[in-house]
């Protein structure tokens, strides 16, 4: 099939999906049923779900790749000369600025301004992890987008502090768990 009109059934399939989404809600709104679209679509994990669904319906667009050897992601996170906790998660102080890398292929869920942790981005990962990072200077993607290990998709531009919190299974990590699962995953 030529890569035109593969492209082109694929917006097509994405936008049939946007109106049945926006169809559904308003026929809840509405009352005429009783299911609440909201709660489906708008969990992180029914998000990724239907990704992987269009994925598989429509594939990708990707050349397949063999990993010959598991890389360093972001080795630069480990570098933070103090942590405390803060706000259900906790605070890292780096004496330089760092981007932020997603640790795997992920869907971004959030971005944004919290009150507590100032710019925001929250990221699920395929591996059941939602790692949120605050107190950011940019983002360089903008929420429900895919995200490939070792894509930046926020910057610290300036030393001080990045808030981390990393919620698994839903439940959020303690220090010594955050800590372990950063150096699994953020390997130097």
């Amino acid at each position: 099939m030529d890569d035109h009109v593969s492209k082109k059934w694929k917006w097509i399939g994405a936008g049939l999906l946007c109106v049945a989404v926006l169809a559904t809600n308003h026929l809840q709104q509405n009352g005429q049923i009783n299911t609440d679209i909201r709660k489906i679509v708008y969990s992180s994990e029914d998000l990724n779900f239907m990704r992987n669904v269009l994925r598989e319906a429509f594939g990708t667009e990707e050349d397949p790749t063999i990993a010959v050897s598991q890389e360093a992601i972001d080795n630069q996170l480990l570098s933070f000369i103090a942590v405390k906790p803060y706000d259900d998660g906790y605070l890292l102080t780096f004496e330089k600025p760092l981007p932020i890398l997603a640790i795997e292929n992920g869907l971004v869920v959030y971005t944004g301004h919290n009150t507590n942790i100032g710019r925001t981005i929250s990221v699920y990962y395929e591996n059941n992890t939602t790692v949120t990072y605050g107190f950011l200077d940019s983002f360089t993607v903008l929420p429900y987008t895919s995200v490939a290990k070792g894509q930046t998709i926020a910057n610290k531009d300036e030393a001080g502090d990045l808030y981390i919190q990393i919620e698994t299974n839903g439940k959020s990590l303690n220090l010594e768990e955050t800590i372990k699962w950063m150096r699994e995953y953020v390997q130097s």
